[in-house]
C-alpha cells in the first residue's frame, strides 16, 4: 500500500494509581510523557520516513523514566542516520537496529553498575518504522502492536514474556523475558508488515498498562465505539489504571500499488 496520510492520536498517562510515569512515547523524535498529541502527516509534508515508538521503563527510584527516555532517544538517532536505500535489504536494516539497541542495552547496564540506584534499569520497546513506503515493526519485551481493521483487532507483535512462553496470556504477564537493559542480553523482533496493511487500517501501539487491564475483546469493543486514544485510556483507568498507560493510534490512508 502506498501511504498517503497517517493520522496520529497518542496519549501517555500516569494512570490512576502510580505517582510517577515511567512510560514514554516518541513521535519521530518528539518525545513525551504525561501528555497527548493529535497529528496528521501527509506525503507532501514528509517522505514517509518516520518512526513511532512506545517504551515502558522499569527499575528502582526514577531509573525506569531514565531508561525509557534513553531507549527512545537512541532509537530515533539510529533512524535519522540510516543509509540511503537500506529498506531494500531487510536483514541489513534489522542488523542496524539490533546492533544499536545492543549498544543502548550495554549503556543501561553500565549506568546501573556505576550508580546502584539505577541497577537493573531497563525498558520495553514497540515501534513502527515507515521507510520508503514500507512498514516494519520492532519490539523487545511485552509492549504491543495491534492492527484494528473494520471492527476486528489482531495482535501483530509477540510478547517476550513468561505468559507468552507458557501459553497463558492472563497469567504472570508482569514477568518479561527480554528488555533493553534489565537483563544480561537483549534481542529484537524486526518484521516487515507492508503487505499486512490496507487503506483505513489502524495500528495500535501500547504499553502493558493497557493490555494487563483490558482484554483484546474489550479493547476492540472500545475502539469500535470510539476510535480515540483518550477514550481508551479513560476506560483503562476506570477499570483499574494500576500502571502507566501509553496508547498510540495510527490511522493509515493509502492506495494499492497493484
Amino acid at each position: 500500500m502506498l501511504i498517503k496520510k497517517i493520522i496520529i492520536d497518542a496519549i501517555c498517562d500516569v494512570g490512576a494509581v502510580r505517582k510517577n510515569n515511567e512510560d514514554m512515547v516518541s513521535l519521530d523524535g518528539l518525545i513525551f510523557r504525561d501528555n497527548g498529541f493529535q497529528l496528521t502527516l501527509e506525503p507532501n509534508e514528509f517522505d514517509i520516513n518516520i518512526l513511532i515508538a512506545v517504551s515502558d521503563g522499569m527499575g528502582g527510584h526514577n531509573a525506569g523514566e531514565i531508561a525509557s527516555e534513553i531507549v527512545l532517544t537512541d532509537l530515533h538517532k539510529v533512524k535519522e542516520e540510516l543509509p540511503p536505500d537500506v529498506s531494500d535489504d531487510v536483514d541489513s536494516l534489522k542488523t542496524i537496529f539490533e546492533n544499536a539497541l545492543k549498544e543502548t542495552h550495554q549503556k543501561l547496564l553500565d549506568e546501573g553498575k556505576r550508580d546502584s540506584s539505577k541497577l537493573g534499569m531497563g525498558a520495553t520497546l514497540i515501534a513502527v518504522l515507515f521507510l520508503d513506503n514500507k512498514a516494519f515493526y520492532l519490539s523487545a519485551g511485552d509492549s504491543r502492536l495491534y492492527r484494528y481493521r473494520r471492527g476486528m483487532l489482531k495482535q501483530l507483535s509477540r510478547d517476550h514474556s513468561l505468559a507468552e512462553l507458557l501459553g497463558d496470556e492472563r497469567s504472570s504477564s508482569h514477568i518479561i523475558l527480554n528488555s533493553v537493559g534489565g537483563g544480561e542480553t537483549v534481542f529484537i523482533d524486526f518484521i516487515e508488515i507492508t503487505k499486512s496493511l490496507i487503506d483505513d487500517d489502524v495500528l495500535l501501539l501500547c504499553s502493558d498498562g493497557l493490555t494487563d487491564v483490558l482484554t483484546d475483546e474489550e479493547i476492540e469493543t472500545t475502539l469500535t465505539a470510539n476510535l480515540n486514544a483518550v477514550e481508551l485510556c479513560n476506560k483503562t483507568k476506570a477499570t483499574s489504571g494500576k500502571d502507566n498507560i501509553s496508547i498510540v493510534l495510527l490511522k493509515l490512508n493509502g492506495e494499492s500499488e497493484d
